[in-house]
């Protein structure tokens, strides 16, 4: 039996690079590829019926692969989820396991955990640790929630950008600032919220429901 595959990344390059090395495993076939939660669901409304597995980035351009992941439990939960991630955060462990996503695995793991991942969430595995979320859940508990508001309205776009895994010469580029104010403000925003590193900080943005909030730059 082949398990069909959709594959949610932003960058053509890795779409590419994954679809290539799914499809020379004998069991494995992507059927589909998108680079957004709207391009997704808008081909999941569609063509939901092609696919067995879907293979989500967490951080996407207009959101998340957690808001995909929702989506699909609620219409089609016979799909199961493989969430790709650069970093295995807290918040990413917490909200993948509690919107009912079958697993968690690293972008720059083998190839060979991700077509795992893939074949043991088909057959119906659940491959995130529950001990681990509740550590995880146990972590972020203890974060207030409330930090970014003392964060001035500018900061705090530049904290939802650092959020999005922006670099600060790309934070330059959209605020309209020079490199070293962008680096200034960061070091700044670390301080205020209590935040050790970008990784916290972009914790501290997700439980306050901001990642949505950054306006476009013109």
């Amino acid at each position: 039996m082949t398990i069909r595959v959709l594959i949610c990344d932003d960058h053509e390059m890795v779409r590419q690079a994954l679809a290539s090395v799914l499809n020379e495993e004998d069991d494995l076939s992507v059927v589909h590829t998108t680079n957004s939660v709207a391009s997704t669901l808008a081909l999941l409304q569609e063509k939901a019926d092609d696919i067995d597995v879907a293979v989500l980035d967490v951080r996407l351009g207009d959101g998340t692969g957690h808001n995909i992941t929702e989506w699909i439990k609620s219409k089609h939960p016979r799909i199961n989820v493989v969430l790709l991630t650069s970093f295995l955060e807290d918040d990413v462990l917490v909200t993948g396991y509690s919107t009912k996503a079958s697993a968690i695995v690293l972008k720059g793991a083998p190839a060979h955990e991700l077509v795992e991942a893939i074949r043991d969430t088909s057959a119906g595995l659940q491959l995130i640790n529950a001990v681990e979320v509740r550590a995880a859940s146990k972590r972020l508990s203890t974060l207030p929630t409330n930090a970014l508001s003392v964060l001035s309205e500018i900061d705090r776009e530049i904290a939802v950008l650092i959020s999005r895994g922006m670099t600060d010469r790309d934070i330059a580029e959209t605020v309209h600032f020079s490199l070293q104010t962008v680096k200034n403000r960061v070091s700044k925003i670390l301080t205020q919220v209590g935040a050790a590193n970008r990784t916290q900080l972009a914790v501290l943005v997700a439980m306050a429901g901001e990642h949505a909030e950054a306006p476009d730059q013109t």
